[in-house]
């Protein structure tokens, strides 16, 4: 198991997590950075890296030094990475740092049952489901795909997080569940594939999620990142 809910956070290096704009090309997504290099941007560029501070935009025009403000540490911070099931949550969801914005899981690993697509887990064992309103009692009915056995995951009023029912719907690279959640009018479709992180670094662990296409976890990753360590914007 990666043991990410007590490692220090940290990144050796700097990446490209989020490219638009007429230079997109140049720094696409995944693409390594050195600390120190400094960014020749156009108008409408936006790059965002990720480095041992958090997420940062860097806007064109100009050029724009990539290092952030140092290293990303916190409480808040560790818990976004941790690895640890449905019994770490406290809290059923955060906001995007930037003008509010939806609700969003408070951890990585979590299956978002509001969206569909690539998830990408570390211990099968630990696997958790998440649901944005924590408001109003609720279910969600999981069905896998190409037998059509299901189950029920019960949420109680207040209640964000609930472990994935693993002994019943055991999931594992290329399964494909099907996800009803109630109150939503269509069910998404999640596919999730294994992953063994490099390391337990924000680096490590993006670079998993970029290389098996998780871009619900990465928007996780990289707004959380933005919330903990703030958001910095480049300078001409």
């Amino acid at each position: 198991m990666i043991a990410l809910a007590t490692a220090d956070v940290a990144l050796a290096g700097t990446m490209v997590v989020r490219s638009t704009g007429p230079s997109a090309a140049s720094y696409p997504v995944g693409k390594s950075l050195a600390a120190d290099a400094r960014l020749t941007l156009k108008p409408g560029d936006m790059i965002t890296v990720l480095d041992a501070s958090g997420t940062h935009v860097l806007k064109g025009p100009g050029q724009v030094a990539v290092a952030g403000s140092g290293a990303a540490t916190g409480s808040g911070f560790t818990a976004l990475l941790a690895n640890a099931g449905a019994r770490q949550s406290r809290t059923g969801a955060t906001r995007s740092a930037i003008g509010g914005g939806p609700a969003r899981s408070p951890n990585v690993w979590y299956v978002d049952a509001s969206r569909g697509g690539a998830q990408c887990l570390a211990d099968a064992s630990l696997t958790a489901i998440w649901r944005p309103d924590n408001a109003t009692e609720g279910s969600a009915t999981l069905t896998r795909e190409g037998d059509g056995k299901s189950a029920v995951v019960d949420f109680r009023a207040g209640q964000s997080v609930r472990a994935w029912p693993v002994d019943e719907l055991p999931v594992a690279e290329g399964a494909r569940f099907k996800i009803a959640l109630a109150g939503m009018t269509e069910p998404v479709t999640v596919q999730f594939s294994m992953v063994s992180p490099a390391n337990a670094d924000l680096d490590g662990v993006a670079a998993a999620l970029l290389a098996k296409g998780c871009s619900n976890q990465m928007d996780v990753l990289v707004e959380g990142s933005k919330q903990e360590s703030g958001s910095a914007l480049g300078t001409n």
